[in-house]
């Protein structure tokens, strides 16, 4: 049975609420708004933050900080979105 996150670790961070702490955050982009319109996904690393906020700190990451797993590879649908793309 294949598991639903590369790891726990990420798991944890992902089904985090955004107010808490260290998140995980999965965004897609609209295709027409990118250059590279085969990866739509894009991934981040967040402190916990309110969703009025105007400005949200953000680490654009590309693969598991816990696992070395490729983001970009592994998740690939839009079962993983948790983020809306305006806020980045």
């Amino acid at each position: 049975m294949e598991e639903k996150f590369c790891c726990a670790r990420l798991g944890i961070r992902h089904n985090a609420p955004r107010e808490a702490g260290m998140n995980f955050r999965v965004v897609k982009y609209h295709p027409d708004g990118r250059l590279d319109k085969t990866n739509l996904y894009r991934f981040y690393f967040t402190p916990g933050y309110a969703p009025d906020d105007a400005k949200v700190m953000h680490i654009n990451i590309r693969y598991c900080p816990f696992c070395g797993t490729d983001l970009y590879e592994y998740y690939n649908t839009d079962d993983f979105i948790n983020e809306e793309p305006g806020f980045f």
